[in-house]
């Protein structure tokens, strides 16, 4: 016989609860595809309305994700999701509306943007007016240079986010020590050798990510997070949600995750065009400079991405992740040599060619724990 969960009971008397008080509680609920975040969303329908419930009850475990603690792990919120959205908002993005919301509970209403999101329009190959790869993309670019504006133009200034400094990104860089090169150097000698240098390279290639300044970023902006929406106006807008762990941070942060997306790799000539364009918009920008500072800020994006499939590999046993190591460290090397060539240098000397793919998982593994967040998460 199984036996009720009072935890889950009670939730869900919570989020009933609130429905009744916004005036969905004759909704059909459904519960969307989640990762391993404690943050779920469902989806409410009634007649030919709909809606998004976020439940993150506040009791869950949220993961610091700005390298702002040595422990990681802090009790969740979704302030950040009402501040966030709000701020957007201002900046001129589409981000769905806050219909209600129950901050103590932790519980949000908002509005529903649909599933065509730019990685379903990408799959159906264009199928769909105006949907190809270059216009999409372009559309994504559109959307980081009007934020970047908003920021020229003075839209940083109080606005409340996280503000990354180096600190932050070395802090995030951990889990690649400690949850993925164990995974590929087996040599205790030559592995510490290998960690000793790799904070070398930190001093010296972390402040380059700064270069061309900084911004507020997105922080997760990629083809997965931004949708086509209809305006009412017989086109579509690009929505763009999942904007809650938003910071100010190097400049090119947002366009190095769209771009170079480990999931969703679009190559070099689609790559260059994309920058190109963003530059343009941006004529005071040193170009080199600009260079400089993005394959940086990619290192530590692709660096940390490793790092979590390490952890998630070892500690939660799923090593589907590994398919995309290859084209992390395609990613890594991209423009290093010309650009950033201590980057070049620590990999041919610590990580051969062979070490660049799946590592094997046969092997006894002993790793410390590093806890870095759910797997969606990049």
């Amino acid at each position: 016989m199984t036996h009720p969960n009072p935890d889950q009971e009670r939730r869900n008397f919570e989020r009933l609860d609130f429905l009744v008080s916004c005036g969905w509680q004759n909704a059909q609920v459904s519960p969307l595809v989640d990762d391993a975040s404690a943050r779920k969303y469902f989806r409410l329908e009634r007649r030919h309305d709909t809606a998004l419930l976020m439940d993150f009850p506040p009791d869950a475990i949220h993961v610091d994700p700005h390298g702002i603690y040595d422990d990681p792990e802090r009790p969740a919120s979704v302030a950040p999701v009402l501040h966030t959205t709000a701020l957007f908002k201002r900046a001129g993005w589409r981000v769905p509306a806050i219909q209600a919301s129950d901050e103590k509970r932790g519980l949000v209403l908002i509005e529903d943007f649909g599933d065509l999101t730019f990685t379903r329009a990408l799959q159906a190959g264009g199928v769909l007016n105006g949907t190809g790869q270059d216009a999409l993309y372009l559309r994504a670019v559109e959307q980081l240079v009007a934020l970047h504006r908003f920021c020229d133009d003075g839209g940083m200034a109080d606005c409340g986010l996280v503000h990354y400094v180096p600190e932050n990104l070395r802090r995030m860089l951990a889990s690649f020590k400690n949850d993925y090169l164990p995974l590929i150097i087996d040599d205790e000698v030559k592995r510490t050798a290998a960690i000793a240098a790799f904070d070398q390279l930190l001093d010296e290639v972390l402040p380059l990510c700064w270069q061309a300044g900084e911004v507020i970023i997105h922080r997760d902006y990629h083809v997965d997070n931004l949708m086509l929406v209809e305006n009412g106006d017989g086109g579509d807008d690009c929505g763009i949600i999942d904007f809650q762990d938003a910071a100010i941070a190097t400049r090119p942060y947002d366009l190095a995750s769209l771009l170079r997306d480990v999931r969703h790799d679009i190559g070099p000539d689609l790559e260059d065009r994309m920058k190109q364009f963003y530059l343009a918009a941006f004529p005071s920008i040193h170009q080199t400079d600009f260079e400089t500072a993005y394959i940086a800020t990619s290192m530590v994006r692709n660096f940390r991405i490793l790092g979590r499939f390490g952890w998630l590999a070892v500690k939660a046993g799923k090593q589907r992740y590994f398919d995309f190591i290859p084209r992390c460290w395609d990613l890594i090397l991209r423009g290093a040599a010309t650009n950033l060539p201590a980057l070049q240098n620590w990999v041919d000397t610590h990580i051969p060619p062979d070490a660049r793919h799946a590592p094997n998982m046969q092997k006894p593994t002993n790793i410390p724990t590093t806890n870095t967040g759910n797997e969606a998460d990049q």
